[in-house]
């Protein structure tokens, strides 16, 4: 299975980090706010212009809100997708 970015995901579906395409900085900067390769994430909200809100599954954390770019950088994989 091709994993996608995390805009192209629908909201509401658990999904697994598989990759973070991305500079040494936003890597950084995901690893802060609790984000890392394995975890299980899902999109709660279907904004084309405004942040997006994510929900670390894994770690139970509460509601996450990064920019349209940084969410083009994590990829993702779901076996219904």
């Amino acid at each position: 299975m091709k994993p996608l970015s995390l805009i192209q995901v629908p909201s509401g579906i658990p999904c697994t980090v598989v990759e973070i395409s991305a500079g040494h900085e936003a890597k950084r900067k995901l690893l802060a706010m609790g984000i890392h390769v394995g975890d299980s994430i899902v999109k709660l909200n279907l904004s084309r212009w405004s942040p997006v809100l994510i929900r670390n599954v894994t770690t139970r954390s509460s509601k996450i809100a990064i920019g349209q770019g940084l969410a083009r950088k994590i990829m993702v994989e779901h076996a219904d997708l």
